[in-house]
């Protein structure tokens, strides 16, 4: 019986000892809902500086989740790089690509935001740590110029930068105003000149 009891308290403490598997932290860069404005949604960065967002803690380590609405910036400000840090557990390696730079593309083709992220450390029951920035233009857009080797995304498609134990999304905003691609204009041009020539007949006739 003492032996019994003995083995169940081991197996107790083993528990209590050793590391948990990870929670999955969460990040999501929502520049659609709000005009004029980013939201940074996070949840579950269980470790070291939790989520810092800009210099000011947005959650502390922790399961819970958070979120902040900041400014894109104003014609006097011009475009605002909005900078993040997040630390989370990881439960394994982190996978590749571990680091990125991502220019979303306008239907005329500027670029609305760019999105930069690296991921850094982790391992089985270690510590990983994202950090990255997204800027946005403002209206009427397509002002902000592609990194050199940035992978382009069609504006208003999400991205997602996943990495082991998180799960991370950026979307940009569609710009109803954007101008038309130089070949849209060709095409307006044409079909405008041949309704021209179809009136002008009716009129000869």
């Amino acid at each position: 019986m003492n032996r019994l009891i003995a083995t169940g308290l081991a197996i107790s403490v083993i528990g209590l000892v050793a590391p948990r598997t990870a929670n999955a932290a969460s990040l999501t860069i929502d520049d659609v809902s709000v005009e004029g404005s980013i939201i940074f949604s996070v949840g579950q960065f269980d470790r070291g500086v939790g989520f810092v967002l800009d210099g000011t803690t947005l959650m502390a380590a922790g399961l819970g989740s958070a979120s902040a609405t900041v400014s894109e910036g104003t014609a006097a400000s011009g475009p605002i790089t909005h900078t993040f840090t997040g630390q989370f557990l990881t439960g394994a390696n982190l996978s590749l690509p571990t680091s990125g730079t991502i220019a979303f593309v306008e239907a005329g083709g500027g670029i609305s935001d760019i999105l930069t992220f690296s991921y850094t450390g982790g391992g089985v029951f270690q510590v990983a740590t994202l950090t990255g920035s997204f800027v946005s233009d403002l209206d009427p857009g397509g002002s902000l110029v592609a990194p050199i080797g940035a992978t382009l995304v069609a504006e208003g498609t999400p991205f997602t930068f996943d990495n082991t134990n998180i799960t991370a999304s950026a979307i940009s905003d569609v710009d109803v105003n954007a101008v038309p691609e130089p070949a849209s204009l060709s095409l307006l041009a044409v079909g405008l000149a041949g309704m021209g020539v179809r009136r002008w007949r009716r009129r000869t006739a």
